[in-house]
């Protein structure tokens, strides 16, 4: 026989049955929320998925200064251009173990190309110096570049089998007087004044050198030319405050040995901290 529950008992029963109610009503509104949320998510994904997201911003910025055809009669290229010497990796300011700068302070009887490729055996029989491979082979038979060398009255070897030079602080391109030289990319092209060369410490008085300041922040330097293009000749004269606009690929300068002994266009690349970089090892080439 039951006995009749008290007051207190009722009331505990009846708040039992209410939390067991509640509780089961926040289960199904969580289970629901969570599912609307779920939903919400996949649709998400759906679309995202249909979107086309920008590619990383390259840095290759630049054309080959050079203007002219390859042996294929194709446009010169990064790759098909002439390169006599290229930019030393070795005992200069590029060397992250060297405290040496260019030129004749950084000369170690050792270069060392972009690729790796080190010439430090026998030293070409003039100034200034390429070096052999230890193992006598030519260098960059790969042809990452067309490397042609310079050759030297004296040399035992051809001169691909030298590496050019220790010490130097850009690339030379071997190409006849008075052969085009384009814009590498667009921006404002001054002439070194003096005291704006800070690798060689020359101007356009000394080797007819000349920059460009481009909006990345990148300066492309040329050096030894015979003349700038008329009209920037021009605009610019002797005042060397003046600068000018050029467009990328519009003929700017022509080859020359202002300053030097040999015909060719030497060439460097400095980043926004004016410092010198390997625009083959930086992969700063468009083509």
């Amino acid at each position: 026989m039951k006995l009749p529950l008290s007051n207190t008992e009722k009331i505990l029963n009846a708040l039992v049955v209410f939390l067991r109610s509640l509780f089961s009503k926040l289960v199904i509104v969580n289970e629901e929320v969570l599912d609307k949320a779920e939903l919400i998510i996949e649709k998400q994904e759906e679309k995202a998925k249909d979107i086309a997201f920008p590619e990383p911003t390259k840095k290759s910025f630049l054309i080959c200064p050079i203007q002219g055809m390859d042996i294929n009669g194709k446009p010169l290229t990064s790759c098909t251009v002439r390169v006599s010497s290229i930019l030393d990796h070795s005992g200069t300011a590029i060397d992250p173990g060297s405290k040496n700068r260019w030129g004749k302070n950084a000369k170690n009887q050792k270069v060392k190309a972009f690729n790796g490729e080190i010439g430090d055996g026998e030293p070409s029989a003039e100034v200034p110096y390429g070096y052999t491979k230890k193992t006598l082979a030519p260098f960059f038979s790969s042809n990452e570049i067309n490397y042609v060398g310079a050759a030297g009255n004296g040399d035992k070897y051809g001169p691909t089998y030298y590496l050019n030079y220790d010490g130097h602080a850009g690339y030379d391109f071997s190409y006849p007087k008075l052969t085009s030289i384009v814009a590498p990319a667009s921006g404002q092209l001054r002439k070194a004044a003096p005291g704006d060369d800070l690798t060689y410490g020359a101007n356009w008085n000394t080797d007819h050198s000349f920059y460009i300041k481009h909006d990345n922040g990148y300066i492309t330097w040329f050096r030894h030319c015979e003349k700038l293009n008329d009209d920037i000749e021009t605009q610019i004269l002797g005042d060397f405050s003046k600068e000018c606009f050029v467009e990328k690929g519009k003929v700017i300068a022509y080859v020359g040995k202002v300053g030097t002994g040999s015909v060719h266009l030497h060439f460097e690349v400095l980043d926004d901290r004016k410092i010198i970089v390997d625009p083959y090892e930086k992969q700063l080439w468009e083509a």
